[in-house]
Parts: C-alpha cells; structure tokens; sequence
C-alpha cells in the first residue's frame, strides 16, 4: 500500500491548523507549496494552496478547541438532521459551514479548478458533502482523517460515486470517529483504513471498533503512525 499520498494529505490537514496566516503560510511552503489563501472566520479555517505537482489543494481546518472557537464546537454539536431531499439526510452544523468553505473556495480559484481536499475532524466531516457543492468533475482526492459520521444512507447512496474514492482514515480507538452515537448517522460505506499502534487494517466503515479514547483523536498522532508505515511499509495488522 502507497502511504506517501496519504501522509502528504494528512500533513496539510495539519498545516491547516495554523491560525496565523504568516505562519500557515510558511508551513505550506515547507511543505513545497505555493500559499494561494486563508479563509477564517468563527466556525471555519481553509487554506487554498498550489503543489509541487501544480495540483489546487484545499486543506480545512478541524475543531480549533485548543485555540477556543468556540463556534467549532456549535458546529459540532449540530448534529439535527437537514433533509435534502429524496431521503437524504446530513448533519446541519458541519453541512452548513462546508457549504460556506467551498463557496469560498470556488470564488477564489479559476472556474473549472478541480480541488484536491484534505482535513481531520470537523474538516473530515465537512468533506463527506463535497459533492453537494463541488461538480463532479472538480473533485479531485478526498481525505478525511478522524472524521465524524456525516449522512445518512440515503445520502451515500445518492454520491456513491463521487465518494467512492475517498479516503477515511480512523487511529486506534478514538472516541470521535463514532460520533455522533445516535440518530442513524453513518459512514460513507466502504474501506477505511484504521491506523493502530503496530500498523494499520482495512476495514469497513461499517466495523469500525469504535472507543472512548480522547489522546487518539489528533492529527498529530496520525501524521506519526503514517510517517512509520511511509518510511518502512508494514503488512496489514492481525
């Protein structure tokens, strides 16, 4: 399995993080991008960046708790359903703060840009509802770290397509990654990749072991496990 795409993303969810835009923009440049902008508000972070590959790169920003946004955690917390119609249904809070991060993001690109989109948490969340937002031709990757269950079945079944390809990454029992606990709310349906402390497992979305373990939801620890498994590429774990 090839990680280095994988890692390469999750470095970038990290980098997204960065409040400060002069610094966010130095991290990205070390990264070898080209810092193109940050989006900020009370709810929301992105940074939009070009890579060495020339590929547009859309990096978002998860619950900010350490830098006390607290409108982050009202998006967290609305998790009522939004009817989309036809029997999809999606999570209120994070669907409506994606919605204003990717009209962001398509108002500052040149139209027909195809985004390639990363970010943990929150971020991960917001990025099952791309194809709500972006056409089907302007999605690029999709890699969503520790993220929360976004839609219904309804919903997956409805961009199966346009979701088929993205890449949902857990880390070993992390107590967010099953939320929210009520109300039906799923996974996209398909392989996750489940990052644990001797190497990694596919897995369905659908088996994801669940836990309670705070210390495991940090994009740090899953950049860590993916530099491991990058460097010298371990089987899946027993």
């Amino acid at each position: 399995m090839d990680f280095a795409p994988i890692l390469s993303a999750a470095r970038l969810a990290q980098a997204a993080y960065i409040m400060d835009a002069a610094q966010a923009k130095a991290a990205f440049e070390a990264l070898g991008h080209m810092f193109i902008s940050q989006f900020k508000d009370n709810d929301s972070q992105a940074v939009l960046s070009i890579g060495p590959d020339g590929k547009t790169h859309f990096s978002l920003a998860g619950t900010r708790f350490t830098d006390r946004q607290i409108g982050d955690l009202i998006d967290d917390l609305q998790t009522d359903a939004l009817d989309l119609g036809g029997g999809a249904k999606v999570t209120r809070g994070p669907y409506e703060s994606a919605k204003e991060l990717f009209a962001w993001a398509l108002s500052v690109v040149p139209k027909g840009t195809v985004l390639h989109c990363a970010g943990h948490s929150l971020a991960g969340w917001r990025l099952s509802y791309t194809p709500c937002f972006v056409a089907p031709e302007q999605i690029g990757s999709l890699f969503a770290f520790e993220p929360p269950k976004g839609a219904n079945l309804a919903y997956y079944r409805r961009y199966q397509n346009e979701l088929a390809q993205m890449v949902i990454t857990g880390c070993g029992r992390d107590i967010w990654v099953g939320y929210p606990r009520l109300g039906g709310w799923l996974h996209r349906p398909g392989p996750m990749l489940w990052l644990t402390s001797t190497g990694f497992q596919m897995i369905d979305t659908s088996a994801w072991p669940g836990g309670f373990n705070l210390a495991d939801h940090s994009i740090d620890l899953v950049v860590q496990r993916l530099e491991k498994l990058a460097a010298a590429p371990m089987k899946p774990a027993a």
